[in-house]
């Protein structure tokens, strides 16, 4: 029985295509996945080496990640998130989820390395960068008067696929030479 090529493989959100492609993956790691979303919307599209350097400098807290979605006052969500210099507008420095992500993509560039011997692993660009809720462990913490309330403990999955993009520029001006 062949996989059926039009769904997703199995732990990926997205179909793998492409012989160019490198992917990693991290499970259940324990940073907030509101977070994770602000920097994969920042960091998706980049060249992996840049992105790196990038989040190091979110970690030395020298550049701050816009925090788009959940911004505005009386919405809900990172109402409290104030701008930044620059014309930024709203931006935090999200220390422990940034370490994730540049861990995350090391790791995408080392499997890129491994499986392509030709390939810059520096300059992929990243096609996909995913964060969504991982497992939720519950717990209750009692309070006065015999009430309890839910003490939740959030994770998140982070997913990313990088590709190289001069092999396809590489076809192109072959393509033009003929």
């Amino acid at each position: 029985m062949s996989r059926d090529l039009s769904k997703p493989q199995p732990g990926y959100t997205q179909l793998l295509k492409g012989s160019r492609l490198a992917v990693a993956r991290a499970v259940n790691r324990d940073i907030h996945h509101k977070h994770c979303y602000q920097i994969a919307r920042a960091v998706k599209g980049m060249y992996a080496g840049d992105a790196v350097s990038y989040l190091e400098k979110v970690v030395k807290q020298e550049v701050a990640i816009p925090y788009k979605r959940r911004s505005r006052a009386g919405k809900g969500g990172n109402t409290m998130a104030g701008h930044r210099k620059g014309k930024m507008g709203p931006g935090r420095y999200p220390r422990n989820a940034s370490i994730a992500f540049i861990k995350l993509i090391e790791s995408a560039m080392d499997n890129a390395r491994q499986h392509h011997e030709d390939i810059d692993a520096e300059d992929m660009v990243i096609t996909h960068l995913a964060a969504h809720r991982g497992q939720v462990s519950k717990a209750m913490r009692p309070r006065a008067r015999g009430r309890a309330t839910p003490s939740n403990h959030y994770q998140v999955n982070l997913e990313i696929f990088l590709e190289d993009m001069s092999a396809d520029a590489d076809e192109d001006e072959e393509e033009d030479d003929y």
